[in-house]
């Protein structure tokens, strides 16, 4: 009798190839979404370089809380122009 003694189950092997290319395109497209990103909050809106003088204004006011010294302050800051560059970076938006 020529019987065959039985084959050893085995269980196909599988290929981790297309599960390490999946995970590559992933991280480089969370890698390049994340530049992305940073360009732009990085992007220059076009405020003018007077904002910083006035900041700067208000920021060297008193630090006292006697009421002079408070309304000397009061007197001193432009309210004016506190809102310069809100047209600038509302037509941007």
């Amino acid at each position: 009798m020529n019987q065959m003694p039985p084959m050893p189950a085995t269980t196909p092997k599988k290929s981790s190839g297309p599960l390490i290319a999946v995970i590559i395109i992933l991280v480089l497209i969370v890698i390049g979404g994340m530049y992305f990103l940073g360009q732009r909050m990085n992007k220059d809106y076009g405020v003018p370089s007077q904002t910083d003088q006035i900041t700067d204004a208000l920021n060297q006011q008193g630090a006292t809380d006697d009421l002079n010294s408070i309304e000397a302050d009061l007197n001193a800051t432009n309210i004016d122009s506190l809102d310069q560059g809100a047209a600038v970076i509302e037509a941007e938006l």
